[in-house]
């Protein structure tokens, strides 16, 4: 990069150096837009999404360690090795300077500009549209401010890959020259996967509910493989391959990682970029761009946007399963298709998805059961305090959502069900341990 001079500190009209205190008229999801906005060569532009998101987590950042907690700047390397994975680093819409010059300059801005605001950020980031979120607390008090504040203007936002892709395969649809073997081929190839997919007669021997998430599943798992032989999407095929490699996912008593965890995981939960896009956002982005059928979007949606959760077993009502989620206190209704009955109590980890027909009250455990032998409930309870911070009930919810589908690193929940695998049977598994202590895990490095 050439060297370029600095461009002044100040972009924007001074208010003085009031301070802009919880309740008052700035907030801080405004200040972040402030600050991020530093950054950037042209502060007064539409940034990419990657340059607008490596800018907010260096505010954040800045501003945590001008208040004395240094932890989320910690954490800007591993979005920094994310960008590098992606082939997306940001640095020439960015000033001149490597990450630490960049946040010393935002810590003296905060310093001056809002030298008694100590409020902490525990989390920050963007939407599609490119609203800026802000998740804080004042010392021991909970959130105040909106989760979800919207930016004004937006940073940035969109499904970057997903776009990009659809516009390749417009081109290639509307273009004058098309390699008419390649088409033959690949329309052969996709025939032949079709075949795999699950027929109708199939399918009527599961309860409705199921059987229309399998069917979804068995198409996801068609479109992932044309979708991860593309380049665009070549750094998500190698998140998915090396974590195949790491955990050789096939269930007990070769891996405890079953393919119904894995295969949701890898096509749900891996995600790159700022947009968090995985290989399912792409499958129904470019579905819907080429006549995809709306009830599978829309099924294939709720897959996407669902988690694993932690639930405590309340008992059953016929052939459902009520189970509570710790996170949220909430309780739902849920076929095992396991056949796993279990017992009232026990702490299960699976993903619950949501009655996918119009009308239908059944949720499904889409997964193996997991269950969770020990620590019991006041130790789940006190691990979800530690990781979500308290708030109103909107925040918390979706910094919920977050942890439980990203995890604070990508393979956190992998290793928590690798390492802390105890024993099984058909119908389930069996865990033990918490995952943000490892001595509680047998199979951790500590442990070992």
């Amino acid at each position: 990069m050439g060297k370029k001079k600095r461009q002044p500190v100040a972009r924007r009209p001074e208010h003085g150096n009031r301070d802009e205190r919880p309740g008052g008229d700035r907030k801080l999801s405004a200040i972040m837009e402030e600050m991020a906005r530093r950054l950037l060569k042209e502060p007064e532009g539409v940034p990419s999404a990657a340059a607008a998101q490596m800018a907010l987590m260096l505010a954040a950042s800045a501003w945590n360690f001008a208040c004395g907690d240094a932890a989320m700047r910690e954490k800007r390397l591993e979005l920094i090795k994310e960008f590098e994975r992606a082939g997306a680093m940001p640095w020439p819409e960015l000033l001149p300077g490597d990450p630490d010059d960049l946040i010393a300059s935002l810590v003296a801005y905060k310093q001056t500009r809002y030298p008694h605001d100590r409020r902490r950020i525990v989390a920050a980031g963007m939407g599609p549209d490119g609203t800026i979120r802000v998740h804080w607390v004042d010392g021991n008090t909970p959130v105040k401010a909106a989760f979800g504040t919207p930016a004004a203007p937006a940073l940035a936002g969109g499904t970057p890959i997903a776009d990009k892709l659809i516009a390749k395969m417009k081109r290639h649809v509307h273009g004058g020259v098309v390699k008419l073997k390649e088409v033959i081929k690949g329309r052969a190839i996709a025939q032949e996967m079709q075949r795999s997919v699950v027929t109708m007669e199939g399918l009527a021997e599961y309860h409705p509910a199921h059987a229309a998430y399998i069917y979804a599943q068995n198409q996801m798992s068609v479109m992932s493989q044309q979708l991860t032989a593309l380049r665009e999407l070549a750094p998500l095929a190698d998140i998915v391959e090396k974590a195949e490699e790491m955990y050789l996912p096939s269930g007990p008593p070769m891996s405890p990682l079953t393919a119904s965890y894995f295969t949701c995981w890898a096509f749900f939960d891996a995600c790159i970029g700022p947009a968090n896009e995985t290989i399912g956002t792409t499958a129904i982005k470019a579905g819907a761009a080429f006549g995809m059928h709306p009830d599978l979007v829309r099924v294939l949606q709720l897959m996407q946007d669902s988690t694993m959760g932690l639930y405590v077993l309340d008992g059953t009502q016929g052939d459902r399963a009520m189970l509570r989620d710790l996170g949220s206190d909430t309780v739902c209704g849920a076929i095992v298709p396991s056949g796993y009955r279990g017992q009232k109590g026990e702490i299960w980890f699976v993903r619950v998805l949501p009655p996918p027909l119009p009308g239908g009250t059944e949720h499904v455990v889409f997964t193996t059961p997991y269950v969770v032998l020990s620590p019991g409930l006041p130790e789940w309870l006190a691990y979800f305090g530690r990781s979500i911070p308290d708030a109103p009930r909107e925040a918390r919810l979706e910094v919920l959502h977050h942890h439980m589908k990203y995890g604070p690193t990508r393979n956190y929940w992998n290793d928590f069900v690798l390492e802390a695998y105890v024993n099984h049977r058909a119908d389930v598994i069996y865990l033990t341990g918490l995952p943000d202590r490892p001595e509680t895990r047998p199979h951790s490095m500590v442990s070992r």
